[in-house]
């Protein structure tokens, strides 16, 4: 939970905590969540997951993904970005017939919902990853998660997670609310954005 500020120029200054430091033990294929991680404890900026109305391809084929990994990476200071290690990212897929779970590389990644609430019945990913021991020492839970709001310039808002949606329709992904439970929104929807990142 330890933090420390962040300046990225023209998306302004930022917090950023340290979020886990526990080893994965238990079979995660999911980097995500081992070691070191750090996240932004408050929101960078909002911004849509895709310009077009879907979530086929998950965060491996995002706009939000490129954005994240270009403009939010480009902008951190260069003593940070070279500490900065690439993850393998597991990310959960939608509803689309003959998708399974994607897999990236990636410096920087937005969190699912595992690592937020330890479970979630429509992130296809659970399991492949653990939660975070920030949450998990908040006491954080699917029914108890007032730990996972976070703020946007002063009050509560929506953040995105990477997962794909997979139930129901082929364009939602799911998002932690202004009161740190889950909801999921249109890949058209401008939520925001709070990535994390793992220290080599």
């Amino acid at each position: 939970g330890d933090t420390k500020e962040v300046d990225l120029g023209s998306l302004g200054k930022h917090m950023v905590r340290i979020s886990n430091m526990s080893e994965c033990t238990n079979g995660e294929t999911s980097e995500t969540a081992c070691g070191f991680v750090v996240e932004f404890a408050d929101i960078v900026t909002k911004q849509k997951f895709n310009s077009t109305k879907t979530n086929v391809g998950g965060w491996k084929d995002s706009e939000l993904r490129t954005y994240i990994n270009g403009t939010i990476y480009n902008a951190l200071p260069s003593d940070l970005q070279n500490v900065i290690t690439t993850t393998k990212v597991i990310s959960g897929h939608g509803n689309t017939t003959g998708e399974e779970n994607f897999e990236t590389q990636d410096k920087l990644y937005l969190l699912n919902a595992q690592e937020v609430w330890s479970t979630n019945d429509y992130d296809t990913s659970v399991g492949t990853s653990k939660q975070l021991d920030y949450y998990k020492n908040q006491g954080v839970t699917a029914s108890s998660y007032a730990g996972a709001i976070k703020q946007y310039n002063g009050a509560n808002s929506k953040w995105w997670l990477r997962s794909a949606y997979s139930s129901f329709n082929a364009y939602d992904f799911l998002y932690v609310s202004i009161y740190g439970g889950w909801a999921c929104d249109g890949a058209f929807i401008s939520n925001g954005v709070s990535p994390a990142f793992r220290i080599a």
